[in-house]
């Protein structure tokens, strides 16, 4: 009953909001549904109430809002910069034309009702994301974005955590988790290591170590999704914040830390899956993944422009070669060559590369500055990077392409720099915030 009011006045807080303070509300309550996916956390309790479509009714009072408002913009407070212009972004240029190779793609589709259910996806997914390109205006709202994100895979990994420890429960390795597999729920949550890294750095408040205690537990709950690529991720994603931002050498040591407790507080057959990565040539599942990437490449060198269709190629593997019916690709990229051809394929890497550029920007100039709002842009950032490139690294290994938490990355990444460049700053030479 406690998560039915839960969700109830989360909702209802979401749609007052909208029209009584801004859109953006929101659109933040939007987010948070679409990251903690509450109908899986808690489909225990839910169902009995019947099939409530809550995000249903937060995007409507959000586009209504919006449609009828307009974005409401906050006032800054003294001494912060005010809300940018609605903009256009190259990146929201690139999503553009990424959702109309989607469009044609699925016209020309060799059996288009095979995409049926991933289109119903996408363009929730794009109007969504059309909304808050609109209503996200300010360094304080991807501020509050940020905040979500962390919050939310931080609560998520600990109810993991939680079922396995009192309960002996491993339900994320063999479901997985939010509609996706163990290899889409590690990945999940391994995004939120280095947004509470940043999120750790962001005040000298003692509840800062809530964000560093969050990371080991983020880190277990990986382990126990038996995904090797997020554990690959993981790794490759860990100097983009270990070695920026300030207290680099606390960081090193807290990671030093971590990596000692995992094999101990971990079980034995987690720490068999984990140590297998370097067995990979004797590994069916891995060799089978090669077998898929080779019959991807065929398909989309087949057909180049448009490819086969949404999600069209499990419908081909078995016949070029693979080892079952509709077997994936099990690579995004190679996925969307395959369904989307090598147009849809360089809008996606174009979205990635802009969202990527933005970021770097917003580091770049924000992180000799010491006033408020840079501070939070430059860890903002830093951490909304690290977690993209976690996506990134993991998502070779995951067909994932419409995996609806990276693309509010990427809008938080166009519109952290639109908004954080949306105004000069009144001091021509401030100190240092952080090393170079």
């Amino acid at each position: 009953m406690k998560q039915l009011l839960f969700m109830a006045a989360v909702t209802g807080f979401a749609v007052v909001g909208s029209f009584a303070s801004t859109p953006f509300v929101g659109f933040c309550v939007y987010v948070f549904y679409g990251v903690f996916r509450p109908q899986f956390m808690w489909k225990w309790s839910l169902e009995q109430y019947g099939a409530i479509n809550w995000s249903l009714y937060v995007a409507l009072g959000t586009i209504l809002a919006t449609v009828v408002f307009g974005p409401r913009p906050p006032t800054p407070a003294p001494g912060r910069m005010p809300p940018s212009r609605v903009s256009i972004a190259p990146l929201h240029v690139a999503m553009l034309l990424f959702g109309l190779s989607l469009v044609a793609s699925y016209l020309t589709a060799r059996v288009p009702e095979a995409g049926d259910r991933m289109v119903d996806d996408y363009w929730k997914m794009f109007l969504m994301f059309a909304v808050g390109a609109v209503v996200v205006r300010s360094v304080g709202q991807v501020w509050a974005l940020y905040l979500t994100y962390a919050l939310t895979l931080a609560y998520v990994a600990y109810e993991v955590n939680y079922l396995y420890l009192f309960n002996g429960y491993l339900g994320i390795a063999r479901n997985g988790y939010g509609g996706h597999d163990n290899n889409g729920a590690g990945m999940l949550l391994a995004m939120g290591v280095p947004l509470c890294a940043f999120g750790w750095e962001s005040t000298r408040r003692w509840y800062r170590w809530a964000f560093a205690l969050f990371i080991p537990v983020i880190l277990h709950a990986v382990l126990m999704t038996y995904s090797r690529g997020a554990m690959v991720a993981l790794v490759a994603a860990a100097p983009f914040w270990i070695l920026r931002g300030r207290y680099r050498k606390q960081k090193i040591a807290l990671g030093v830390v971590v990596l000692a407790c995992i094999p101990v507080l971990a079980g034995q057959e987690i720490r068999d899956r984990f140590f297998s990565v370097q067995k990979f040539q004797e590994d069916g599942s891995a060799n089978s993944r090669f077998t898929s990437w080779r019959i991807g490449w065929e398909i989309a060198n087949e057909n180049p422009v448009f490819g086969v269709g949404i999600r069209n190629s499990p419908l081909l593997t078995y016949s070029y070669g693979a080892d079952m019916e509709g077997r994936v690709i099990h690579s995004q990229y190679i996925q969307i060559a395959a369904d989307n051809g090598y147009v849809g394929l360089a809008c996606y890497l174009a979205i990635v590369g802009f969202a990527m550029w933005d970021l770097e920007k917003v580091i770049r100039a924000a992180r000799r500055r010491d006033d408020p709002d840079s501070v939070r842009a430059y860890l903002a950032a830093a951490g909304f990077q690290g977690a993209i490139v976690t996506f990134l690294v993991g998502a070779v290994f995951l067909s994932a392409e419409a995996f609806e938490p990276q693309y509010w990355l990427f809008l938080a990444a166009a519109q952290l720099r639109l908004a954080y460049f949306a105004a000069p700053y009144a001091s021509p030479a401030p100190p240092r915030l952080v090393p170079a």
